[in-house]
Protein backbone atom coordinates (compact mmCIF):
# COMPACT_ATOMS: atom_id res chain seq x y z
CA UNK A 1 0.00 0.00 0.00
CA UNK A 2 2.76 2.42 0.78
CA UNK A 3 4.65 1.71 -2.32
CA UNK A 4 1.53 2.36 -4.26
CA UNK A 5 0.99 5.65 -2.76
CA UNK A 6 4.71 6.86 -3.43
CA UNK A 7 4.29 5.60 -7.35
CA UNK A 8 1.15 7.65 -7.45
CA UNK A 9 2.93 10.53 -5.88
CA UNK A 10 5.57 10.34 -8.17
CA UNK A 11 4.27 10.24 -11.19
CA UNK A 12 1.58 12.37 -9.81
CA UNK A 13 2.15 14.83 -13.68
CA UNK A 14 1.16 12.03 -15.74
CA UNK A 15 -2.44 11.42 -14.01
CA UNK A 16 -3.03 14.56 -13.85
CA UNK A 17 -3.51 15.36 -17.31
CA UNK A 18 -7.01 15.72 -18.90
CA UNK A 19 -6.64 13.81 -22.45
CA UNK A 20 -4.68 9.95 -22.37
CA UNK A 21 -1.21 9.21 -24.14
CA UNK A 22 -1.87 9.06 -28.25
CA UNK A 23 -3.73 5.47 -29.26
CA UNK A 24 -4.71 4.84 -25.48
CA UNK A 25 -7.83 3.94 -26.92
CA UNK A 26 -6.53 1.46 -29.38
CA UNK A 27 -4.64 -0.25 -27.21
CA UNK A 28 -8.02 -0.58 -24.59
CA UNK A 29 -9.77 -1.88 -27.39
CA UNK A 30 -7.18 -4.62 -28.18
CA UNK A 31 -7.08 -5.44 -24.76
CA UNK A 32 -11.07 -5.97 -24.25
CA UNK A 33 -10.97 -7.52 -27.87
CA UNK A 34 -14.05 -5.69 -28.65
CA UNK A 35 -16.64 -5.82 -31.49
CA UNK A 36 -18.42 -2.81 -32.96
CA UNK A 37 -21.22 -5.04 -34.46
CA UNK A 38 -23.61 -6.20 -31.82
CA UNK A 39 -25.24 -9.41 -33.01
CA UNK A 40 -29.07 -10.00 -32.25
CA UNK A 41 -30.24 -13.17 -31.17
CA UNK A 42 -33.39 -14.55 -32.68
CA UNK A 43 -34.19 -16.40 -29.87
CA UNK A 44 -34.72 -13.65 -27.37
CA UNK A 45 -36.29 -11.82 -29.75
CA UNK A 46 -39.00 -14.71 -30.50
CA UNK A 47 -39.34 -14.77 -26.64
CA UNK A 48 -40.14 -11.37 -25.90
CA UNK A 49 -42.48 -11.30 -29.08
CA UNK A 50 -44.56 -14.17 -27.41
CA UNK A 51 -44.39 -13.01 -24.43
CA UNK A 52 -45.99 -9.82 -25.63
CA UNK A 53 -48.41 -11.57 -27.45
CA UNK A 54 -49.92 -13.24 -24.66
CA UNK A 55 -50.26 -10.30 -22.35
CA UNK A 56 -52.05 -8.80 -25.17
CA UNK A 57 -54.30 -11.85 -25.37
CA UNK A 58 -55.15 -11.89 -21.67
CA UNK A 59 -55.13 -8.25 -21.79
CA UNK A 60 -58.05 -8.36 -24.56
CA UNK A 61 -59.95 -11.45 -23.06
CA UNK A 62 -60.01 -9.95 -19.41
CA UNK A 63 -61.52 -6.02 -21.23
CA UNK A 64 -63.95 -8.37 -23.27
CA UNK A 65 -65.16 -10.62 -20.59
CA UNK A 66 -65.58 -7.75 -18.03
CA UNK A 67 -67.58 -5.64 -21.04
CA UNK A 68 -70.15 -8.72 -21.14
CA UNK A 69 -70.49 -9.92 -17.65
CA UNK A 70 -68.64 -12.27 -15.91
CA UNK A 71 -69.71 -15.67 -15.61
CA UNK A 72 -70.07 -15.98 -11.96
CA UNK A 73 -72.51 -13.01 -11.80
CA UNK A 74 -74.97 -14.68 -14.60
CA UNK A 75 -75.44 -17.47 -12.15
CA UNK A 76 -78.32 -16.65 -9.40
CA UNK A 77 -78.68 -17.03 -6.03
CA UNK A 78 -79.60 -20.25 -4.67
CA UNK A 79 -83.52 -20.66 -3.55
CA UNK A 80 -82.72 -21.50 -0.19
CA UNK A 81 -80.19 -18.35 0.63
CA UNK A 82 -83.32 -15.88 -0.38
CA UNK A 83 -85.68 -17.91 1.94
CA UNK A 84 -83.14 -17.33 4.79
CA UNK A 85 -82.64 -13.88 3.36
CA UNK A 86 -86.04 -13.11 3.57
CA UNK A 87 -86.73 -15.13 6.77
CA UNK A 88 -84.49 -12.70 8.60
CA UNK A 89 -85.39 -10.04 7.23
CA UNK A 90 -89.15 -10.32 8.71
CA UNK A 91 -87.54 -10.91 11.60
CA UNK A 92 -85.52 -7.71 11.77
CA UNK A 93 -87.97 -5.80 10.44
CA UNK A 94 -90.63 -6.71 13.25
CA UNK A 95 -88.13 -6.33 16.18
CA UNK A 96 -87.09 -2.86 14.97
CA UNK A 97 -91.23 -2.47 14.88
CA UNK A 98 -91.06 -3.08 18.30
CA UNK A 99 -87.97 -0.68 19.61
CA UNK A 100 -89.71 2.06 17.22
CA UNK A 101 -93.08 1.66 19.34
CA UNK A 102 -91.42 2.23 22.87
CA UNK A 103 -91.75 5.57 24.04
CA UNK A 104 -88.95 6.99 24.76
CA UNK A 105 -87.85 9.82 27.07
CA UNK A 106 -85.98 12.05 24.58
CA UNK A 107 -86.47 11.68 20.79
CA UNK A 108 -82.54 12.38 20.25
CA UNK A 109 -82.03 9.35 21.79
CA UNK A 110 -85.07 7.43 20.09
CA UNK A 111 -83.53 8.65 16.57
CA UNK A 112 -79.63 7.92 17.33
CA UNK A 113 -80.93 4.49 18.31
CA UNK A 114 -82.64 3.55 15.58
CA UNK A 115 -80.33 5.72 12.89
CA UNK A 116 -77.69 3.31 14.46
CA UNK A 117 -79.70 0.05 13.41
CA UNK A 118 -80.13 1.12 10.18
CA UNK A 119 -76.53 1.68 9.87
CA UNK A 120 -75.86 -2.04 10.28
CA UNK A 121 -77.86 -2.31 6.81
CA UNK A 122 -74.95 -1.22 4.97
CA UNK A 123 -72.98 -4.36 6.04
CA UNK A 124 -75.72 -6.04 5.05
CA UNK A 125 -76.11 -4.51 1.29
CA UNK A 126 -71.81 -5.07 1.06
CA UNK A 127 -72.83 -8.98 1.59
CA UNK A 128 -75.57 -8.99 -0.86
CA UNK A 129 -73.02 -7.46 -3.46
CA UNK A 130 -70.54 -10.34 -2.70
CA UNK A 131 -72.94 -13.00 -2.61
CA UNK A 132 -74.95 -11.65 -6.13
CA UNK A 133 -70.56 -11.73 -7.23
CA UNK A 134 -70.35 -15.39 -6.18
CA UNK A 135 -73.67 -16.77 -5.39
CA UNK A 136 -72.15 -20.58 -4.30
CA UNK A 137 -69.33 -18.93 -1.81
CA UNK A 138 -70.47 -20.48 1.77
CA UNK A 139 -67.71 -17.66 3.19
CA UNK A 140 -70.14 -15.05 2.26
CA UNK A 141 -73.49 -16.95 2.92
CA UNK A 142 -72.28 -17.68 6.45
CA UNK A 143 -71.37 -14.41 6.84
CA UNK A 144 -74.67 -13.00 5.95
CA UNK A 145 -76.02 -15.51 8.11
CA UNK A 146 -73.94 -14.48 11.16
CA UNK A 147 -74.81 -10.67 10.87
CA UNK A 148 -78.50 -11.36 10.61
CA UNK A 149 -77.85 -13.11 14.08
CA UNK A 150 -75.50 -10.90 15.05
CA UNK A 151 -78.07 -8.05 14.41
CA UNK A 152 -81.07 -10.03 15.61
CA UNK A 153 -79.26 -10.69 19.51
CA UNK A 154 -78.21 -7.14 19.65
CA UNK A 155 -81.81 -5.90 18.42
CA UNK A 156 -83.34 -8.54 21.51
CA UNK A 157 -80.74 -7.24 24.03
CA UNK A 158 -82.16 -3.86 23.20
CA UNK A 159 -85.83 -4.56 23.55
CA UNK A 160 -84.60 -6.68 26.81
CA UNK A 161 -83.08 -2.71 28.40
CA UNK A 162 -85.96 -1.36 26.98
CA UNK A 163 -88.52 -3.27 28.75
CA UNK A 164 -86.35 -3.53 31.87
CA UNK A 165 -86.28 0.14 31.91
CA UNK A 166 -90.34 0.22 31.65
CA UNK A 167 -91.03 -2.22 34.49
CA UNK A 168 -88.63 -0.40 36.84
CA UNK A 169 -89.99 3.32 36.17
CA UNK A 170 -93.47 2.13 36.35
CA UNK A 171 -92.82 0.18 39.84
CA UNK A 172 -91.58 3.27 40.96
CA UNK A 173 -94.52 5.62 39.23
CA UNK A 174 -96.45 2.97 41.30
CA UNK A 175 -94.53 3.20 44.55
CA UNK A 176 -94.47 6.47 44.65
CA UNK A 177 -98.48 7.32 43.97
CA UNK A 178 -99.33 4.62 46.72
Amino acid sequence: MVDLEKHIKEQRLLFDTDKPRDGHEERFMQKLDWQPVRRINFRHVLQVAASVAIILTSAFVLIKQNKSGSKTAQREIPAAVLEADNYFATQVNARYDQIQDFNFESSEEKAVLLDELKDLDAYHQQLMSDLKANPDDGRVINALIRQYQIKLEVMDQIIYQLNLFKTKTSENHEKESV
